[in-house]
């Protein structure tokens, strides 16, 4: 499979759900204050919920929380302009290890 990350542009970061495995990848990354990440989902029954987030950010994962679950093909994308540690997870998988984590440079 091609790289996701060659199909977006500079200033976007593409993370995989559930390609083949129960994780995101990459499970850890860095991005610039304005970067977009991308999620994209290659299986059904997913979702991104917050965990922590740095003070002044309005990161609230995927749309209805951690009830609403996503299929394959979905993608969710925010631009990120608060400086800090983000960390998140799959609530149907997070005892399974599906958790991520981010920072957000200045």
């Amino acid at each position: 499979m091609m790289g996701l990350s060659q199909r977006y542009m500079k200033d976007e970061m593409a993370v995989d759900v559930a390609d083949g495995a129960l994780a995101f990848a990459p499970d850890s990354f860095e991005v610039s204050a304005g970067d977009t990440v991308v999620w994209v989902w290659h299986s059904s029954g997913h979702n991104v919920v917050p965990d922590s987030t740095p003070s002044g950010s309005e990161f609230s994962g995927t749309p209805g929380g951690s009830g609403d679950r996503y299929d394959e093909g979905y993608e969710f994308s925010r631009t990120f302009e608060v400086a800090g540690e983000y960390e998140y997870y799959c609530s149907p998988h997070r005892s399974a290890g599906m958790v991520g984590s981010f920072t957000v440079t200045e």
